[in-house]
């Protein structure tokens, strides 16, 4: 008999959080409980950093096109 074993990591912490703060984050995010609401928070905030550096590393592309050029693009298509 094999038994499998799922463990996630957690940790038990203690914080300072602005009540007002916590309180609408549970609100806007439409959590279910506080932890739920900064778990979700952390992991939006981490990806939208995440985005940000991507872009970053992507650089720019000089595009030499006006709103005409992309019009007549768009109506060819």
């Amino acid at each position: 008999m094999h038994v499998l074993y799922a463990y996630t990591m957690c940790m038990r912490t203690t914080l300072d959080i602005d009540i007002e703060l916590l309180a609408t984050a549970v609100e806007v995010l439409n959590a279910p409980s506080k932890k739920e609401a900064v778990e979700t928070a952390l992991r939006e905030s981490i990806a939208a950093r995440r985005r940000e550096a991507l872009l970053g590393a992507l650089g720019t592309v000089d595009l030499d096109l006006t709103v005409e050029d992309l019009l007549r693009d768009r109506a060819s298509e």
